[in-house]
């Protein structure tokens, strides 16, 4: 029944719309977010998984563990070991719920068309409630202590103490097999991964999150396998986060050595080159290879950077969207500071359309007859006047109306609500617009509400705010 109603939800828009309207108006304070009718089903949804693997899980452990200790001799204890295995099934069940909707490339979340939005929240709500559910197992493992240090020498061999849900001669020290020494040490890897999920809650906190991020990435990494390609490759110039070929030493550039590429990455701010996240990082490492490979075409003379200049790298990230922009009329995007990245992308592809339809007007053997129906790019950029950096690459784009909004001190900001109406002025009115919206966390508050007020309007927002 889920699958069904995640597929038709998929393939319909009309009920993507339904769902997406808002249950409550005011954010939920703990989250910061609000609740959408797709949300609140959702949330239903996994209560009723819970409700039934803890109404079938908790009857047959219970049986079993009672009828166990009464077997044993032992005549208390035995709903406190049937509580500790039916918290540790339902960690299992929470770590696979907090695995799965932040697997890279999901296929999940390609076919049923969910936002990068919803499935890091659905990590993030489940990771915290994977950790809640491993402090109640500890608590309900030492609370089950005071137990076996009243039982009496004969009844201690029934029960060991390291793992209590197996018998004496099911574990070490009865059972010397790798298999009993892997069933006693569950203990000591359940208190390493209390302490590891312990920091990982701390450096998930946003302020820390945002100031720190390699900390907050590392740590997660200390609860999985790192499999990513070593840094062995000359092909390979530049690898996830700072990782690089050759040297790691920090680069000292004159101003006039300041690429465009460096610049938009750190936004222009003197605090990001400062420090040692790894924007600035990875912001001096394009840096130095334009630079490297500019000395060597200048023959010692003065350099002239060259910013076209062919750069081998590896990104890993950010995750995919379902969003198509190829099937919309007209497409607008509204963004701010860094959020430019993606328009950028969004142009490209729009100028390489445009490219196309033009070439096979030209040789009318080789026109597409169902082409993409989209037909206008508008890009509108507001940035702080100290942040601005020139991008010729998007002014230059093919049939790409790009805007500049230069904001500030004595600057207003833009008009959300005027920009979204002249686009549908120029259009045709039954014409459908999807709106990309990224930037900080305000400006897409914004404009969502402008462009949900605004009638055939679609909108995308690149939330990064989890």
């Amino acid at each position: 029944m889920t699958v069904t109603f995640l597929a038709v939800r998929a393939f319909h828009p009309a009920m993507q719309k339904v769902l997406a309207r808002l249950l409550i108006q005011r954010r939920l304070p703990a989250l910061d977010r609000t609740v959408t009718i797709g949300a609140s089903f959702m949330m239903l949804w996994v209560i009723a998984l819970y409700a039934v693997i803890i109404s079938i899980w908790w009857t047959r452990l219970h049986d079993y563990f009672v009828d166990r200790s009464d077997n044993g001799g032992i005549k208390h204890g035995g709903s406190r070991l049937a509580a500790v295995a039916l918290t540790g099934h339902l960690c299992d069940v929470t770590m696979g719920m907090a695995l799965v909707p932040i697997s890279r490339h999901s296929a999940l979340a390609s076919f049923f068309q969910l936002s990068v939005s919803t499935t890091l929240t659905m990590h993030m709500l489940s990771a915290y409630t994977l950790f809640v559910l491993v402090l109640i197992h500890a608590l309900l493992y030492l609370a089950w202590l005071p137990v076996f240090d009243n039982l009496s020498a004969q009844a201690r061999t029934v029960l060991p103490v390291l793992n209590p849900t197996y018998l004496d001669h099911e574990t070490w020290p009865g059972n010397t097999t790798s298999l009993g020494l892997w069933r006693a040490s569950l203990v000591f890897s359940g208190l390493l991964a209390v302490l590891i999920m312990l920091v990982i809650s701390v450096t998930t906190l946003p302020k820390i999150r945002r100031r720190h991020f390699n900390l907050f990435y590392f740590t997660h990494l200390s609860t999985t396998i790192d499999a990513m390609t070593p840094s062995g490759s000359d092909e390979i110039v530049i690898q996830f986060l700072f990782r690089r070929v050759g040297a790691v030493a920090p680069l000292v550039e004159s101003p006039r050595q300041k690429s465009w590429i460096s610049a938009l990455i750190t936004g222009g701010s003197k605090k990001a080159k400062k420090g040692g996240e790894w924007t600035g990082k990875l912001a001096g490492a394009l840096d130095e290879k334009i630079i490297e490979q500019a000395r060597a075409h200048s023959g010692g003379q003065e350099l002239q950077l060259d910013t076209s200049l062919d750069l081998a790298l590896r990104l890993e990230g950010p995750y995919f969207s379902p969003a198509d922009p190829s099937k919309y009329h007209t497409v607008v995007c509204l963004v701010a500071g860094t959020g430019i990245s993606g328009a950028m992308a969004i142009a490209g592809a729009f100028s390489a359309l445009q490219e196309r339809r033009q070439s096979a007007a030209s040789q009318p053997a080789r026109s597409i007859p169902h082409g993409p129906v989209w037909r206008n790019c508008f890009v509108n950029w507001s940035v702080r006047e100290n942040d601005y950096v020139d991008l010729p690459h998007i002014g230059q784009s093919l049939g790409v109306d790009f805007q500049i909004n230069l904001t500030g001190p004595g600057r207003p900001r833009p008009d959300m609500k005027k920009i979204i109406s002249d686009v549908r002025q120029s259009i045709p009115s039954e014409a459908g617009i999807w709106a990309y919206i990224s930037g900080p966390k305000g400006f897409i508050e914004n404009a969502k509400l402008v462009c949900k007020a605004a009638p055939n309007v679609d909108i995308h927002a690149a939330s990064w705010e989890i």
